[in-house]
């Protein structure tokens, strides 16, 4: 399997640490490509075109074909799955997929969508919608399902290090406004 991450520029300048540069790091087989159009990027025009490589996107769309489904192991064949996965907002999302009409010819896989987000710290404009780290890791759940992957492919260590992540952004935010409370309110942080 293979992954290649097409990620807004804003994510990667301003999220060193933001989920889709971490399901890259924690995955075999991945790179990044920043940009917006992706239509002229050499890099993705030949892993589209080549013919030892299947390529699907990781998009909710109208046409997904669920990941748990058994055709996806027939419809690749011999050739390596190749998933593409949009790291962007939701509305940055939508602009790279309508300015990259090639993503379009692509088949969609998507998962179940009825997951709520475990991204505290951040919020999701709708159920379903999840940070690109916990999109990966349940679509590799549901690829074990449905025997398009090894049943044994270790996967947990994906939502470890988001977990992980979360956890320190909200013991940053507490420790933020544990200061700004002295700050304004000295008197009741006295020794």
């Amino acid at each position: 399997m293979k992954w290649i991450f097409l990620m807004h520029p804003k994510e990667a300048r301003h999220q060193k640490t933001g989920t889709g540069r971490l399901a890259a790091l924690s995955l075999r087989n991945a790179e990044i490509l920043i940009g917006v159009d992706f239509s002229r990027n050499q890099r993705l025009n030949e892993l589209l075109h080549d013919p030892l490589l299947y390529p699907v996107l990781l998009y909710p769309s109208p046409t997904a074909l669920p990941a748990n489904n058994s055709q996806w192991a027939c419809r690749k064949g011999n050739r390596i799955l190749t998933i593409i996965v949009i790291d962007a907002t939701w509305f940055f999302a939508r602009k790279i997929l309508r300015l990259n009409i090639e993503l379009h010819t692509l088949a969609h896989v998507s998962f179940n969508v009825t997951r709520e987000s475990e991204f505290e710290f951040k919020k999701q404009p709708q159920t379903g919608c999840l940070s690109t780290i916990e999109s990966v890791y349940y679509l590799l759940e549901d690829f074990k399902t449905a025997s398009v992957i090894e049943k044994t492919l270790p996967t947990d260590g994906l939502m470890k290090v988001f977990k992980k992540m979360v956890s320190f952004q909200l013991s940053c935010e507490q420790s933020r406004n544990e200061q700004l409370a002295a700050q304004l309110y000295p008197d009741l942080f006295c020794n």
